[in-house]
């Protein structure tokens, strides 16, 4: 047994094992084999590896590589907007809402480019929306009436900021 791949079975954690295997210079299919060994013989599994390389810089920044050209492509592919604002009626913000749902575990039903074109506007659109959104829902708290909401999310991010639409400045 080569002196990387026993250091690599010998790793006593996820992090250890990734860092590992980082500094060997074994194929991937030596790799895959010794992960399957190390899994079995530490009871880790392929999620703790994949939370392991999220935590990784080296994986960090592979992963980021052309990011932002991702997103800008996407951006572009998914601009419904035609060049013109959507006005936020209290009308598009009550089907906002309705539309806005998560599942179960926390992800929302419809993904934001969904969104985006179902109301004829872009991805940041949405993303400022939802942003809004849950910054009403912490202000109001989870009992707040549907009207409520509504009425805080007619207002902007400034009016927010400062207590909501019904608080007032105090007189100097």
């Amino acid at each position: 047994m080569k002196k990387s791949e026993r250091l690599i079975l010998e790793s006593s954690s996820p992090d250890e094992y990734v860092s590992n295997s980082l500094k060997s210079r074994l194929s991937p299919a030596e790799k895959a084999r010794l992960a399957r060994l190390w899994m079995e013989n530490t009871g880790y599994t392929r999620d703790d590896i994949i939370q392991a390389r999220n935590r990784n810089s080296y994986w960090r920044k592979r992963k980021m590589e052309g990011a932002a050209e991702r997103t800008k492509r996407r951006m572009e592919e998914h601009n419904y907007s035609q060049g013109k604002n959507i006005e936020w009626t209290r009308e598009h913000i009550a089907e906002f809402l309705t539309l806005n749902r998560k599942d179960a575990y926390g992800r929302y039903l419809r993904r934001d480019w969904e969104l985006a074109a179902h109301f004829e506007t872009s991805i940041p659109s949405i993303q400022y929306l939802r942003r809004k959104y849950n910054k009403v829902k912490k202000m109001l708290g989870p009992g707040a009436k549907r009207e409520k909401i509504i009425d805080y999310m007619s207002c902007s991010e400034l009016v927010l900021q400062h207590g909501g639409p019904k608080s007032r400045r105090r007189k100097r």
